[in-house]
């Protein structure tokens, strides 16, 4: 977390000990339910190292949204922002080693450490455009050009997550996700 705040947040040696005060390790096992459907989480991670996934129960079926690995924040951006109870489950689709922080805490930083508002806004206007692309790859893309645009831009997820989310993640049944790739 250290190393990552140093990096893109070009926080001072004062801000980044103050920051360091709110962030608390934690370690998660594998399946661990880091969020599930309610009032608005009170909390964020960090993803040091590991695997976790977001996703939702439609109709009994699990539907994947979103993947957060190394280096990643993992929280549901709409519930937090908009104080709206979240839809979404959490979990640890590997052993998770991460930093937590409280969202009054995130919110009293944002207040006083100017760096770490700007890398927030910049957190987040990454979100927006990766929401976006991935929305605009649904209208205009086949499931072959999603399919191969997440093997190049994480595959490491193709070799830890089994098919089964990555179908649901890609918006299709397993089944057809399994016939596609017998085809490449």
């Amino acid at each position: 977390m250290r190393a990552y705040l140093h990096q893109h947040a070009h926080l001072t040696d004062a801000e980044l000990e103050q920051t360091m005060t709110l962030i608390q390790p934690c370690t998660f096992r594998k399946g661990t339910e880091l969020f599930h459907p309610g009032p608005p989480p009170d909390r964020l991670y960090f993803i040091e190292t590991g695997l976790a996934r977001a996703y939702r129960l439609v109709r009994g079926e699990d539907i994947t949204s979103a993947f957060y690995g190394a280096d990643s924040f993992c929280f549901d951006t709409l519930s937090i922002v908009a104080q709206v109870p979240t839809e979404l489950y959490f979990e640890c689709l590997t052993d998770v080693q991460a930093h937590e922080i409280l969202i009054p805490d995130l919110n009293r930083l944002f207040r006083r450490v100017p760096p770490i508002e700007r890398l927030g806004r910049r957190i987040n206007e990454n979100l927006v455009c990766g929401l976006t692309e991935r929305l605009r790859a649904f209208q205009m893309d086949d499931l072959r050009t999603r399919y191969l645009a997440l093997m190049r831009q994480n595959p490491e997820l193709i070799q830890q997550v089994p098919q089964r989310h990555i179908a649901t993640y890609l918006g299709v049944k397993p089944e057809s996700l399994s016939r596609m790739r017998a085809q490449l």
